[in-house]
């Protein structure tokens, strides 16, 4: 929350600019929630009949509201509020879609309440029906009618309807709002691609994802967090995406009710809710099967937690300019991984003067994964393409033929003494290198040849003797790093856990591995990576 707090600050800055990229409208954030509060508490009992809202849930509909594209629009399409259970998630849910149906004016208006599950989607929906039906006021105003499966507003001919993954094949879908509760307990990304999809007919939709951590599954919540993270942590420019993410640190004691407050913002005020994640506490310190449960629910920790590497406050310190003809001539190392034919495949330099690392390189994505990152605006690969950051090659496979053109066009101008690659997926690329006079090295993929070389990268940013020139892309594969450990706690990074693509970081501790070694001869080079630890 600290990280999202210094964002809104920073925002209200730039919305102040000369030529700010959007504004910040304190009329439309007070209108929503003087709204909210004049909805009705529907279920359990409260010390007032209407909605009080906490400061949390102030912040979150501040934020959304209150930020304004210079069309007038929300600022934001896409909404996170990720906090533990309940701490009002599904009141805050409709209560919100309820207000865009009411104020948006968004002719036809869809406002869907989705789930993979018919039950699941009705718990959003089921709130705000009981809203309306409550305040005769409210229906009279905004022409509402509540029936069993929909809110009608007949003024505009819009509606809200509850929504499961069945249905959402259905023809005619163009949502203009839509909650997605629990995004954590969706298996796969299938009801969030078409909704997506079908949304791309409006001029200002939200997608507003409220939900508790959950246990790790192939669904959308891991890239969605880890977007969210990255936004947060300032690796990721998303204008248009609102991250606000409740938990406890990783450093805070589970049991410390000191720190309870973090995931659970509503503890303050709901003595209740207190009293029962203290009882769940203790049932957690006794028996270890709940202990888990815990964690994820009441404290919202992640699953597994896997640790990034990277300490991202140092490393972006190193963000210092990258002089490229200052370093023709300059020894270098170089590193190549070809990790994916469908997505992204890295290239990186290395070189050491003056007591100084630099490192410089490419990055290749075919244009059809471009495409797809685009439409589910997890990671900015347009933008990247647009800065010149990231290389957007034709088709859906990786071109090696223009992977190998600029790797020899960079080998002619700054001559590296070895390059280490990784022979899975490259074997025929590497062959075709070695042909034209590049001198490749296989590193091997073990503990023992990638541990001097996290080794020597983590002494060189952390003293801040690494120059990275600020590569946008390269602070996003360093942010999603996650190191598995071998034998005698020897490092490397870990491709299956990491949060996403890590490939010019690879490319980058190859190269690093190269220079650990530059002071043994060949044969020592040699027989150090033919015999790794794969532990």
């Amino acid at each position: 929350m600290r990280l999202a707090a210094r964002r809104f600050i920073a925002d209200l800055k730039r919305s102040q600019l000369k030529h700010p990229p959007f504004l910040f409208s304190p009329g439309q954030a007070n209108r929503a929630c003087a709204f909210v509060q004049e909805l009705p508490h529907v279920e359990g009992t409260w010390a007032t009949p209407n909605i009080t809202l906490h400061a949390s849930h102030v912040f979150f509909i501040v934020n959304l509201f209150g930020f304004r594209a210079l069309d007038g629009n929300r600022r934001f399409t896409s909404a996170l509020f990720a906090v533990a259970r309940k701490n009002a998630k599904s009141t805050l849910a409709a209560a919100i879609l309820l207000y865009c149906l009411c104020f948006e004016n968004e002719e036809g208006a869809q406002v869907l309440s989705a789930a993979t599950t018919g039950s699941q989607a009705r718990i959003v929906f089921n709130v705000a029906k009981r809203m309306v039906e409550a305040l005769t006021e409210l229906r009279d105003e905004f022409t509402l009618e509540a029936f069993a499966g929909a809110i009608v507003r007949y003024e505009i001919g819009g509606n809200f309807k509850p929504i499961n993954s069945k249905a959402s094949t259905q023809d005619g879908l163009n949502p203009s709002h839509v909650s997605l509760d629990e995004i954590h307990a969706h298996k796969t990304r299938d009801l969030l691609d078409v909704l997506r999809s079908a949304a791309g007919g409006r001029l200002a939709p939200l997608f507003l994802y409220t939900t508790t951590e959950g246990y790790e599954n192939p669904g959308p919540w891991g890239e969605l967090r880890a977007f969210a993270h990255n936004i947060l942590n300032g690796v990721v420019k998303a204008d248009h995406f609102l991250a606000l993410y409740y938990a406890v640190d990783e450093d805070d004691d589970d049991f410390d009710e000191r720190a309870w407050g973090k995931a659970n913002p509503l503890m303050d005020v709901n003595p209740l809710l207190r009293r029962e994640i203290r009882k769940m506490a203790i049932e957690a310190q006794s028996m270890p099967g709940a202990l888990s449960e815990f964690q994820i629910k009441r404290l919202n920790r992640q699953a597994a937690a896997a640790t990034g590497w990277v300490d991202l406050r140092r490393w972006r310190k190193c963000a210092g300019p990258v002089p490229l003809e200052e370093l023709e001539g300059v020894p270098c190392w170089g590193g190549l991984d070809l990790a994916s034919t469908r997505d992204m495949n890295a290239w990186r330099l290395l070189w050491f003067k003056d007591g100084v690392y630099y490192t410089w390189g490419r990055f290749w994505v075919p244009s059809q994964a471009v495409a797809q990152r685009t439409e589910r605006r997890s990671v900015p690969y347009a933008g990247w393409v647009a800065s010149g950051h990231l290389t957007q090659t034709e088709g859906d496979v990786a071109d090696y033929a223009v992977i190998r053109r600029e790797i020899l066009s960079d080998y002619e101008r700054f001559e590296p003494s070895k390059v280490a690659y990784d022979s899975w997926n490259a074997t025929q690329l590497a062959l075709e290198l070695v042909d034209a006079g590049v001198p490749m090295e296989k590193f091997i993929q073990g503990p023992r040849s990638y541990h001097p070389a996290m080794q020597a990268c983590e002494v060189a940013y952390i003293s801040g003797h690494l120059r990275h020139g600020g590569d946008p892309v390269l602070t996003w594969n360093a942010a999603n790093l996650v190191p598995r450990y071998g034998e005698n706690s020897n490092l490397m990074p870990d491709k299956k856990r990491s949060a996403d693509k890590i490939d010019g970081m690879v490319a980058l501790l190859m190269a690093f591995g190269l220079s650990a070694l530059a002071d043994l001869n060949d044969s020592d080079a040699a027989s150090f990576f033919a015999k790794p630890v794969l532990a």
